[in-house]
């Protein structure tokens, strides 16, 4: 069951360390947009900060559902929310795979438009939802919708000819630093409550 009190507590916390980060950078010169830029394109020690935060959520979701496959296929074979933890790792995985090699980025560049290219997530988004839908509606999927819905925002907003790059790289960072959150946040509570749920489980059937 998930409890929403941490999340709104970790948005706030995330928001907080934006805006208090935000202003020391400025109050030494830098620039904030540096903090949202991936570690290849730094200028300045801390730059790619919040970028690196992101990739270390997506990290730690990949991970929690590889682990979780790993012991629940142990404790409880042939369950069907085993299949559904695999699919959210690979899904997981595969936008992992984006953020840490700029998959879009260099699709861009060889010509493919960038609304082309998020329609081909929005369509692996899509599928992994149709092929899991009864698994999801027995979890906290507001988590999940959510989160999604912030990191395709993040895509568009990447996307907007904004001329203030400062307005421009929060409207991009704020919202994919916390879809990072609240996609952890939901496997981190669907997880958990299957182990639980399967430690009672291995116990029913020993006695």
């Amino acid at each position: 069951m998930a409890n929403y009190r941490i999340v709104v507590w970790l948005w706030s916390l995330a928001i907080l360390l934006v805006g208090v980060v935000s202003v020391i950078l400025n109050g030494f010169g830098s620039s904030v947009t540096g903090l949202f830029f991936p570690p290849c394109l730094a200028t300045y020690p801390g730059a790619g900060f919040f970028f690196l935060m992101f990739q270390m959520l997506f990290y730690f979701s990949v991970m929690v559902c590889i682990f979780s496959f790993g012991l629940l296929r142990t404790t409880q074979p042939n369950r069907p929310e085993n299949q559904f933890i695999l699919g959210s790792a690979l899904v997981t995985g595969f936008f992992l795979f984006n953020e840490v090699f700029r998959t879009h980025v260099h699709l861009g560049r060889a010509g493919f438009p960038k609304v082309t290219i998020v329609i081909i997530y929005a369509v692996a988004a899509a599928a992994y939802g149709l092929t899991f839908r009864r698994q999801i509606k027995s979890t906290p999927y507001f988590l999940l919708i959510s989160g999604v819905g912030l990191l395709f925002l993040a895509f568009f907003a990447e996307a907007l000819p904004l001329k203030n790059q400062v307005i421009s790289s929060l409207l991009e960072g704020i919202p994919k630093l916390l879809s990072g959150v609240n996609i952890a946040l939901y496997f981190w509570f669907v997880c958990q409550g299957l182990i639980l749920r399967s430690s009672g489980f291995s116990k029913y059937n020993q006695n």
